[in-house]
């Protein structure tokens, strides 16, 4: 028997942080466009015309070897997310990586929202301070 070693590039918690900064700047960019917000916004509110689902669905990959990999390394956790979301079944039905990138978009949503929903109040409490501060006369 021949053994092989391969590697495997793990690009999801890569992905995880990309899609977070992105959220975050969405946050900021929001707040700075409407500067006279008294409160920080919920998701569906900064999601209104889709803008947060766009920055999620711009990282999810194309190719379909590191949709592959990411299923390899952390399949249960992107499955599981992809059966929480409820959005369809496991086909592959017309696409080559169906279901699967669909699971790795739910997945990534899943943690942006988790950590939209633990730090917004955060990046607006510090928005705020830093508009107060910028205000005050010299």
């Amino acid at each position: 028997m021949k053994t092989r070693t391969i590697e495997i590039e793990d690009t999801l918690p890569e992905l995880v942080k990309s899609v977070i900064e992105d959220v975050e700047a969405g946050l900021i960019s929001y707040l700075n466009e409407n500067p006279d917000a008294d409160e920080c916004q919920n998701w569906g509110t900064m999601d209104y015309y889709g803008a947060l689902h766009e920055m999620i669905d711009s990282t999810v990959p194309v190719y379909t070897s590191e949709i592959r990999d990411i299923f390899y390394l952390h399949g249960e956790d992107v499955e599981a997310a992809f059966d929480d979301a409820g959005i369809g079944e496991k086909k592959d039905d017309g696409w080559p990586a169906g279901w699967k990138a669909a699971a790795i978009y739910c997945y990534l949503e899943r943690e942006a929202t988790a950590w939209f929903g633990d730090n917004a109040e955060r990046v607006f409490d510090e928005w705020k301070a830093a508009r107060a501060v910028a205000e005050q006369p010299a």
